[in-house]
């Protein structure tokens, strides 16, 4: 037991004493982006793989008709629209995520807010970017907090700190929401603790459950709340304690600085990156350069010979390539956990970039899936791991792409921060414009409704007005 109080004293001292008028003004400009973000990601994922079904289970065990179903519109328990809302939101991967903490928060910390908020009678715009605000940066310190060198070849990484610190970070949201007092914070705390999972093999193997596996954060984070507030105790030393998150789960490796350096003063969520394409983050870069080396006028994707990728660690092979007898065959990307195994294969990635000079949703389909210059495209991909060691502050991984025409002639391109990366920040029309074909489903009035009430959020009364726009 260590001396004095566990450091999550301290966060939630935090938590519990910043208000709206604490944000920076850039912090929150950045999270009115990021929730409309998520709001237009998690209507282009209600009909995604696995979450049809997942909205199905929710709807057949029915239940109190509490918080609303982001794009399906019906009410059901608050812990259950958060795991409809968290996984529709990372259901076709293109929900932000920080680079370096190699985490995605916001699609956890929004759902817990509304489900949370719907129970205790509404919630306005400025609590809610109040609480993902909060959440963001605490999730991401938490991530940076036990961060290893990545490819130092000594061993791969197995956990997954996304679905780990959503469900810590979203337990404070929850009970930040519901005006918790600091007691039933803690125990909030103790029994997101209680309940956390999340490793990488649904990555490495490009399952659905990646998806669901977000809403289960977003699930097991509000009926943690919930649990607490009924008089169920967690633990005091969940992070530093013998058996706490850094010694069970990452061995001790912990870096307090790390986790409370300018805490209060800079919100880590300002450094989380939006995503231009529907994929992994880590293919981003590799994307970015195939893009620039087929812009030239008359690209003609049928004279590629050759896909030469340089790629720099291994933690990026082990995600994106191992094994490539599966991660380029072209029965991988066939029927329901074909879109999954895509977004996770960056021979697929690379191959359908070449083909169409993006990866969105369009790239995703059945039928790109199918794409016989695609899947030529792929066995002609040649990746080279340089198997470097980077720290968590070098990242995102850069890439350099080389396609070899039929002729000999050599396109290059080479990328170290795609767009939307905090370094390069996509502008609010850009965002905007994301939100437009994430959202076509919906009627141009209430596409442009939404858009005008998340830029404005600060000023909206409840947030559920923002909810109700989302139900074609």
């Amino acid at each position: 037991m260590p001396a004095g109080p566990d450091v999550s004293d301290r966060l939630f001292n935090h938590a519990l004493g910043t208000r709206f008028e604490d944000l920076p003004a850039a912090t929150i400009a950045t999270t009115r982006r990021q929730i409309l973000d998520y709001l237009g990601v998690a209507v282009a994922g209600i009909d995604a793989e696995g979450c049809r079904a997942v909205h199905q289970m929710v709807m057949a065990w029915g239940g109190a008709p509490t918080a609303q179903l982001i794009g399906y519109g019906e009410k059901v328990p608050a812990p259950m629209a958060a795991l409809v809302n968290g996984a529709t939101g990372r259901a076709l991967e293109l929900d932000d995520v920080h680079e370096q903490a190699l985490t995605h928060s916001t699609v956890t910390m929004v759902p817990v807010a509304l489900a949370v908020g719907a129970t205790q009678g509404g919630l306005s715009g400025r609590d809610l970017i109040t609480a993902v605000a909060l959440g963001n940066d605490l999730a991401v310190r938490l991530a940076i907090a036990v961060r290893q060198p990545l490819g130092d070849g000594t061993a791969s990484r197995t956990m997954s700190l996304t679905y780990q610190t959503a469900t810590l970070a979203g337990s404070v949201v929850a009970a930040k929401v519901a005006g918790a007092t600091k007691d039933l914070m803690a125990d909030t705390f103790g029994s997101a603790y209680s309940q956390l999972a999340g490793n990488l093999q649904g990555l490495k193997e490009g399952t659905l459950g990646v998806r669901v596996q977000q809403g289960i954060a977003s699930f097991a984070a509000v009926l943690a709340w919930e649990l607490a507030r009924r008089g169920i105790s967690g633990g005091r030393q969940n992070l530093e304690g013998g058996a706490g998150w850094f010694n069970a789960f990452h061995g001790g490796r912990f870096n307090r600085p790390a986790l409370l350096d300018g805490l209060g003063s800079m919100f880590r969520g300002d450094e989380i990156s939006v995503k231009p394409y529907a994929c992994c983050k880590y293919g981003h870069n590799a994307i970015s350069a195939v893009a620039q080396a087929t812009a030239l006028p008359g690209f003609d994707a049928s004279r590629v010979a050759r896909i030469k990728a340089t790629i720099y660690t291994q933690d990026m092979w082990d995600l994106l390539c191992e094994p490539l007898s599966v991660k380029a065959a072209p029965e991988s990307f066939e029927g329901p956990a074909g879109v999954a195994m895509a977004q996770f294969s960056l021979p697929y990635m690379l191959a359908a970039a070449a083909a169409r000079g993006t990866l969105t949703t369009a790239e995703l389909t059945d039928e790109a899936r199918r794409d016989p210059l695609v899947m030529d495209l792929m066995r002609r991909v040649e990746i080279i791991n340089m198997n470097k060691t980077f720290s968590p502050q070098e990242l995102p991984e850069p890439a350099t792409v080389t396609l070899v025409l039929d002729d000999g002639t050599e396109l290059s391109g080479a990328s170290s921060r795609p767009i939307g990366n905090p370094e390069n920040p996509m502008t609010d029309e850009q965002v905007v414009a994301k939100f437009g074909w994430c959202a076509e489903r919906l009627p141009p009035d209430r596409r442009q409704k939404l858009v005008e009430r998340a830029m404005s959020l600060e000023t909206v009364d409840d947030v559920q007005d923002l909810v109700a726009l989302t139900v074609a």
